[in-house]
């Protein structure tokens, strides 16, 4: 968990930009049946687009409203890792519906055929975004902002409960 604000941006930057390349070169993979270098190139070319679209939608949208939410499952005396743990889930779950939306979009234009591909998408993009985000982007992304904070004396401001976000 970031432990403060300049962490806490940081960690919705580096986590966004992990979830987003991963998820885009796992997604061409299950459409092309080709998981190779070719996936993982075209996700690097689809990367800016895709990161704009998935920081807006992080900072605007998915991180305010999965701090309300998260308001809702937890009390102001439950311990910090609940709460993250709470944000984390709620981000992977709207993370992934707007990225889905977005990809789908992305992939087969507006229209009816893009609506049933969303429904099709998102269970996948759900069940791998949750386990990548929850066992290995976010604990590696805290590692790195701890280590970047530690760095530059970022550690001297008080932490934020709820900085935290998750990416899908």
């Amino acid at each position: 968990m970031p432990r403060n604000s300049k962490e806490g941006i940081l960690f919705s930057f580096t986590m966004s930009a992990i979830m987003i390349y991963v998820m885009a070169a796992l997604n061409y993979g299950v459409r092309t049946g080709d998981l190779s270098a070719v996936a993982w190139t075209n996700a690097l070319v689809s990367f800016p687009l895709g990161y704009l679209v998935g920081m807006i939608c992080d900072l605007f949208m998915c991180t305010p409203l999965s701090r309300k939410l998260a308001s809702m499952f937890c009390n102001e005396d439950d311990r910090g890792v609940w709460w993250g743990i709470t944000i984390k889930f709620v981000m992977v779950v709207l993370m992934t519906v707007c990225m889905t939306i977005f990809g789908a979009i992305m992939a087969f234009g507006v229209g009816q055929q893009t609506v049933g591909a969303f429904f099709t998408l998102f269970p996948y993009n759900f069940t791998i975004a949750l386990p990548i985000q929850m066992l290995v982007v976010a604990p590696l992304s805290g590692k790195f902002v701890h280590a970047i904070g530690d760095r530059f004396g970022w550690n001297g401001e008080q932490s934020v409960r709820g900085t935290a976000t998750a990416e899908s």
